[in-house]
């Protein structure tokens, strides 16, 4: 089976969650636009009597997932499938004698919205496979791995976590390009040898550790590829937590719209930023107006009815880095190919960014989402700190929803709250270009 084929099964498989009060096994179809799925459902209370399941498909020889967030409503289901790609909202139906079961799976591709039906009947009790453990590991083994595969043509990224327990055993997932954590059956380890059997999806990886690397071969069915993991460092946990870089790459512009309260005032924001460090900003506050266009070398503001005038000096250095401020980080960060400039990794994990003839910003991650947790860097004689206080989703990425940015001053501290988003929107080189005399 091929990865992509595995991928696009997944994808299905999100829609086939059916979940019901009583519990079963349960055995149906996902109607998708290019043909009817296969997939089986179990459905159980767990030891906190919570309605708990898993789905998989016996042709792919995927089984044992799980799902998340099951909710019952009378004869109503819902659930959701957590994945940056893929996931999404299960709504279905229980028939009267609770031995059918019909609904939708409400979810996004490129951007659109869409339902798949699905429909399933009830074929016993549920059949569920004691939790996976195997013996401790070496300390040298746990922790966060990143690593991609090449297959179909591209490449993907795979992550692996792996972690001792408190009884003696150790665990591990798996974690597919779609964010989708995958239960390893069985980690082996003989010295460098490592052995992981991911029998959920039929697949398996040998290979040797070696420091911070664990290099070796999956194998999935009639596929066999080799796949090099790594350590996790804090820019891989980032770049898994806001979607993926593969996703990411798709990104070539950002429009967002914010509402902004400064210095007891209101008023809003729009932005135009693109990957390759163009960005336009219009803010109005009260009855104070300004834009700032830069095209990736020269800047220009204009403030009110004045005349437009060209950025200088540290104006000019901080818009090299402004281009990259927030979300739009991600396209410094995460592309080492792409930038100009540099990024280093201090000992407590903090990121340095520095765009090239620009000034340095320096990133905290949260500890437990690996999001940004803060983004300061030095403007004039002050130390500028952005505080990321929410996140959203937005078609699989995670980005910033509300920042609160403060210079030491509380007549300039401000509450940035963003009210929309566009990825790849329509963009005109000459909204970069608005000439100073």
């Amino acid at each position: 089976m091929s990865i992509r084929r595995f991928l696009l099964v997944v994808c299905l498989l999100v829609s086939s969650a059916p979940l019901r009060a009583q519990s079963g096994h349960w055995e149906g179809v996902i109607h998708a636009a290019a043909m009817d799925v296969a997939v089986e459902v179990d459905l159980a209370r767990n030891a906190k009597g919570e309605l708990a399941g898993t789905f998989g498909n016996p042709s792919q020889h995927l089984r044992g997932l799980a799902l998340a967030d099951v909710a019952v409503n009378g004869a109503e289901i819902t659930f959701a499938i957590k994945a940056t790609s893929g996931g999404g909202v299960f709504r279905g139906t229980v028939s009267g004698d609770a031995q059918s079961m019909k609904g939708v799976f409400v979810t996004r591709h490129e951007g659109e919205e869409m339902e798949l039906p699905f429909e399933l009947a009830r074929k016993g009790e549920a059949k569920f496979e004691p939790a996976p453990k195997s013996a401790a590991i070496a300390r040298e083994l746990e922790g966060q791995w990143s690593g991609t595969i090449a297959a179909d043509g591209a490449t993907r990224e795979v992550g692996l976590s792996l972690s001792n327990q408190p009884d003696g055993t150790s665990t591990g997932v798996v974690i597919s390009s779609q964010g989708m954590e995958i239960p390893i059956a069985s980690i082996v380890q003989k010295g460098t040898s490592v052995t992981l059997d991911v029998r959920n999806i039929g697949g398996s990886f040998a290979g040797t550790l070696n420091g911070s690397a664990l290099t070796g071969t999956w194998t999935q069915g009639t596929f066999v590829a080799p796949l090099a993991f790594h350590r996790a460092g804090p820019i891989d946990r980032w770049a898994k937590a806001a979607g993926g870089r593969q996703k990411i790459a798709g990104i070539r512009a950002i429009y967002r719209e914010a509402t902004i309260e400064l210095g007891g005032y209101q008023g809003t924001m729009k932005v135009w930023h693109t990957a390759d460090g163009k960005y336009r900003k219009e803010e109005q506050v009260a009855a104070f107006a300004t834009v700032e266009t830069f095209d990736g070398t020269s800047g220009v503001v204009k403030q009110g009815e004045t005349a437009p005038r060209a950025m200088a000096g540290g104006e000019l250095a901080l818009a090299r880095s402004r281009a990259f401020a927030n979300a739009n980080a991600v396209f410094f960060a995460f592309f080492p190919e792409r930038r100009r400039g540099s990024v280093a990794i201090e000992p407590n994990d903090t990121i340095v960014m520095k765009p090239e003839g620009g000034v340095e910003w320096r990133i905290t991650l949260d500890p437990q989402t690996s999001l940004p947790k803060t983004m300061s860097h030095q403007q004039n004689d002050r130390n500028v700190v952005v505080t990321f206080t929410s996140y959203e989703t937005v078609d699989g990425i995670t980005l910033e929803k509300e920042i609160h940015r403060t210079m030491g001053d509380k007549r300039f501290d401000a509450v940035i709250r963003f009210t929309k988003t566009v990825f790849n929107p329509p963009v005109d080189a000459a909204l970069f270009a608005s000439a100073a005399p």
